[in-house]
């Protein structure tokens, strides 16, 4: 399930996203489809993120919504994500206006406790073709 985000002034290396719903063990995940192809958006679109079924090998993965049926499926990569499935909110720590198929982005995910984020280094795969709202 999507969230929306609220409007706000987001601060020009952060954006912050808004809640992930947890699923249920009883909900089967239907695969994904993407586009590979090079497409981009810019990162001030966001408007919400959910979690995505998991990669083939385990890899962690997200949808990031920026209209109506326009989502994009990121995949994490290295041990760093432990906490995303879990995460209330997320944001990206990004230098870019755009994000582009195929770049790589740092996705800054709370902690179950205190501490500063992990930094988890995410790929924008492309953009999903079969939406699953």
């Amino acid at each position: 399930m999507a969230h929306r985000i609220p409007t706000f002034a987001t601060a020009p290396l952060v954006l912050l996203l808004g809640a992930c719903a947890a699923t249920t063990a009883d909900e089967p995940e239907a695969p994904l489809t993407f586009d590979t192809s090079r497409q981009c958006f810019f990162a001030s679109q966001i408007n919400g993120y959910s979690d995505a079924p998991d990669g083939p090998g385990g890899e962690e993965r997200l949808t990031v919504s920026t209209g109506v049926n326009d989502d994009w499926l990121f995949e994490a990569f290295g041990n760093t994500c432990r906490e995303l499935d879990f995460a209330e909110n997320v944001a990206f720590d990004t230098r870019q206006l755009s994000l582009c198929t195929g770049t790589t982005e740092t996705l800054l995910v709370p902690r179950g406790g205190s501490g500063p984020p992990d930094r988890c280094s995410v790929r924008l795969l492309g953009k999903v073709t079969n939406p699953q709202r």
